[in-house]
């Protein structure tokens, strides 16, 4: 049988509900309390990281070593990760292409107030570093987008500290800027300046996604995850006049995300058979203003307890939720093809 009116209306409320906590990426020192590795910046995550200035190396000569990149306000860098996630080759590049942090501001940790910085001073670990976001990076990098970053949206505010090498020469730039972290921290590639991006926490249609508390995180199928993504949706062309109330969302999202739904599965009957829920994001007005437009459509089920349970394997090619098959379904008539 389909999916009676009351059983999407209570899925519309979980759905909002969940969406919001799952979601809600937050800024500055919140956001960066999941990005930045124990005693480090998001890119020296290793104690023999190495630094290049663009087209040099990283040692120079005079009292005062170069600063690990030229970046400044509106430039966007680069830099190679290893498999254990050193970064090396710090580059300038044009924020059209490949990047992984925007600069927004410029800051020199050696003038600090405190002193607390001085030639022998270790690097800050991260609770310093969060508070130094609050401190240095929150106002200027909003004022450099103009107020255009989604707080639910991919990208967060973040200091980036030279590598360990070149602090213990003495450098103390601190760039403070947007960059979009992974499950583990690690700065992503991006193209394009971010307040001109839709910023909408979206993945590509087969994604399979992990919730981790307000952290959502593509992973393969094969991992455990919560939801797997049927469509891509963006809002702007069913509502171009403004954002609509999340009830409007819902009502709309409700028919185009359960049709996408079945055509990924295979058709009403294999939705059925699956025991899955169709499911979808919404966007919150702060999230509209900031640019964000895209949505998900998704398969998902819920837990009893709430949240959702857990998936494992693509929703096409045979699947285990909380780590048994779907059970197989009584015989219902009609069947809608």
């Amino acid at each position: 049988m389909t999916i009676d009116a009351s059983t999407h209306a209570r899925r519309r409320r979980s759905v909002t509900v969940v969406t919001v906590a799952a979601l809600a990426g937050g800024v500055a020192a919140g956001a960066y309390e999941y990005s930045a590795p124990e005693n480090r910046s998001p890119v020296s995550t290793g104690t023999q990281a190495t630094a290049e200035r663009p087209g040099g190396d990283a040692g120079g000569s005079g009292d005062r070593p170069p600063s690990f990149t030229d970046a400044d306000r509106g430039t966007c860098i680069t830099w190679d990760t290893a498999p254990d996630g050193r970064a090396s080759n710090f580059s300038r590049v044009d924020c059209a292409t490949p990047h992984r942090f925007e600069v927004a501001t410029r800051e020199d940790l050696s003038a600090y107030p405190t002193s607390e910085f001085g030639p022998t001073a270790a690097m800050p670990d991260k609770d310093r570093q969060a508070r130094l976001t609050a401190e240095l990076c929150e106002g200027p990098t909003m004022s450099y987008l103009n107020g255009a970053l989604d707080p639910e949206g991919r990208y967060s505010i973040s200091p980036i500290l030279p590598p360990v090498a070149s602090w213990e020469k003495g450098d103390r730039t601190m760039l403070c800027g947007v960059m979009v972290p992974d499950a583990a921290g690690r700065a992503q590639e991006v193209q394009g300046l971010a307040a001109e991006q839709d910023q909408s926490r979206a993945f590509p249609e087969g994604t399979c996604v992990r919730v981790d508390g307000e952290l959502t995180t593509e992973v393969p199928c094969q991992e455990d995850h919560a939801w797997q993504v049927v469509s891509v949706v963006t809002l702007g062309q069913q509502f171009p006049d403004g954002w609509p109330p999340v009830e409007q969302q819902n009502d709309y999202l409700n028919g185009v995300c359960t049709k996408a739904a079945m055509d990924y599965i295979g058709g009403d009957d294999a939705l059925y058979q699956s025991t899955l829920a169709p499911f979808w994001t919404t966007l919150q007005q702060q999230s509209w203003d900031a640019g964000s437009r895209t949505v998900n459509c998704a398969l998902t089920k819920g837990d009893p307890g709430g949240g959702f349970a857990t998936l494992n394997g693509d929703v096409t090619q045979g699947f285990t939720i909380d780590g048994a098959p779907p059970p197989p379904q009584p015989p219902r008539n009609p069947v809608r093809r």
